[in-house]
């Protein structure tokens, strides 16, 4: 929970119950999937060749919501920021894991979560694919000598997309809000013209509405981040904790293993 509601990091909650959390709150994500169909793979391969496109509109509107909501947390003050486990980048590396991923996914139709979301649910394929996922795993560590200077190449740190574009992170979160709500409207439209449907039975008015609304309220939200500066949601000053352990205490415990292991080696002798 650090990733998004760092509770035991502020003293809120124990660390056993943050453990215990990960029950109920595993249960209504794995409820969540199945009934977004990301624990069908023949839904999750249909979205890449626009068949099916309600997965990766689902996953748009889980990354507008979540983000709207974590740093609207942070602009109120109901969270801080400073607690939240942010991702490091490695640019080049990453770029080639998202084509890696996306060959994978495609091929498999599921990534390791989904995966597991579907055994749960009775399918077989799933659990060829997460054989297959730990092979890959073993096989990925045991020869990481080979690539460990590519995979921790190009390092940014916890680098987001408002410093990228050299603009506030209020009107960031606007443009992806909109550019999350254009690509959705935009894959629903090529999956009628690609495959129409016409004996499907149009979602009732009320739905309609109700997901209008919805949308409405996150642009209308996102439009008032814009008007703030980026300092009003994060303090750029101090280090971002994209690590669990800051890199420099990791480099100063390392450099004593070091030093401890060579006068371990040296006693001996003299």
């Amino acid at each position: 929970m650090d990733i998004a509601l760092p509770l035991a990091k502020t003293g809120a909650i124990s660390a056993a119950t943050n453990l215990w959390l990960a029950i109920p709150i595993g249960i209504i994500f794995g409820f969540a999937l199945f009934h977004s169909g990301f624990t069908d793979s023949r839904r999750i391969a249909w979205a890449f060749y626009f068949k099916d496109v309600g997965v990766p509109v689902v996953m748009f509107s889980a990354i507008a919501t979540g983000m709207v909501g974590l740093w609207g947390l942070s602009l109120a003050g109901f969270l801080d920021i400073s607690l939240v486990y942010m991702m490091p980048t490695y640019l080049l590396p990453m770029m080639v894991g998202g084509l890696l991923f996306g060959v994978g996914m495609v091929t498999g139709g599921y990534c390791p979560g989904t995966a597991i979301a579907a055994i749960a649910t009775g399918k077989i394929d799933a659990l060829i694919f997460i054989v297959g996922f730990l092979i890959g795993s073993l096989v990925f560590g045991d020869f990481f000598p080979v690539w460990g200077s590519f995979y921790d190449s190009d390092y940014m740190g916890a680098f987001r997309l408002d410093q990228w574009l050299d603009i506030g992170l209020g009107v960031t979160v606007l443009i992806i809000v909109l550019v999350a709500v254009a690509g959705s409207l935009t894959m629903l439209w090529v999956q009628r013209l690609v495959w129409p449907a016409p004996d499907s039975e149009p979602k009732p008015p009320q739905f309609m509405k109700l997901q209008g609304a919805l949308v409405a309220v996150v642009i209308a939200v996102a439009i008032l981040f814009a008007f703030f500066p980026t300092e009003a949601f994060i303090d750029d000053s101090t280090e971002t904790p994209y690590y669990i352990v800051p890199r420099a205490d990791i480099d100063v415990i390392t450099t004593d293993f070091l030093l401890a292991g060579a006068d371990v080696a040296v006693v001996p002798g003299s």
